[in-house]
């Protein structure tokens, strides 16, 4: 018993699945709705409905792809404290002025273990926020104080108390940091 119905072959079922209409969008309905007519009050309803559950689907998409995107947020946060005391280590090691063979070696091992501190914040996509010698920004860092300076021009930044840091454009601390002030001139009264 053959069915009348059923393809023959391949290509007859492609054909056959080529003529059946997809199924239409919301926003193909949307547009559909608006074509035939204002004159049904539930018509206009409707064609509400589906543009707000269109703007409802696309803040959905964005809200996911933004949480995809901060998840690791709090935790590489709560990694900077250690890597500021890693780099803390490593400038009092290079003020020994003669390390013993022992010291070389653990300042050494500070030394990877930094570079893969930063390796790893690296690949999720954390970067530093420019400080030394850059123009103080107030979005970007935090002023600890001011120094008067003549090396420097006035709002550059001194010197860096604490690194700060930005994942993928969203700031994760501010820099700490003292801004050069214009050097106030004795006055011989």
């Amino acid at each position: 018993m053959d069915d009348p119905k059923k393809p023959e072959s391949f290509e007859e079922e492609a054909e056959a699945f080529q003529e059946d209409p997809a199924p239409p969008s919301p926003e193909g309905e949307v547009e559909e709705a608006a074509k035939e007519g204002e004159e049904n009050p539930w018509r206009e309803k409707y064609i509400r409905l589906l543009a707000d559950f269109d703007n409802y689907r696309k803040r959905v998409a964005r809200e996911q792809e933004e949480s995809r995107k901060f998840a690791n947020e709090s935790l590489l946060k709560a990694f900077l404290p250690i890597l500021d005391n890693l780099e803390r280590a490593l400038f009092h090691f290079g003020k020994v002025s003669s390390p013993s063979p022992e010291l070389k070696a653990l300042a050494d091992g500070v030394k990877l273990t930094e570079k893969q501190f930063l390796e790893l914040l690296e690949k999720n996509h954390v970067t530093r926020v420019p400080a030394q010698g850059s123009v103080f920004d107030p979005n970007v860092h935090e002023a600890m104080g001011f120094s008067p300076s003549e090396g420097f021009e006035e709002g550059a930044i001194v010197d860096v108390y604490q690194q700060g840091y930005m994942m993928q454009g969203r700031l994760l601390r501010p820099a700490l940091v003292t801004v050069a002030q214009k050097k106030e001139e004795q006055s011989g009264g």
